[in-house]
């Protein structure tokens, strides 16, 4: 069975403005729900790798909040 090779972009045009927006920094639109949620969980990854423990993240549209803030787990007894 032979390996059927798909590409990514319609014409050879479209795979070369494709690498044009890519390179000026103009890549494809993000959701901006995604992009917040992404770069809060990275501050919370660089957050715990500066001070350890574990971080968690509190996104509140309604009242304009992010947090970012270090999670105390109750220890168990």
């Amino acid at each position: 069975m032979a390996i059927e090779y798909k590409p990514r972009f319609a014409t050879r045009n479209e795979e070369i403005v494709a690498g044009l927006r890519d390179a000026a920094g103009a890549g494809p639109p993000v959701d901006p729900h995604m992009a917040v949620k992404r770069k809060t969980a990275e501050i919370a990854i660089a957050m715990a790798l500066l001070h350890g423990g574990e971080w968690r993240v509190r996104i509140d549209h309604q009242e304009g909040l992010v947090m970012v803030a270090r999670w105390n787990q109750p220890e168990i007894s």
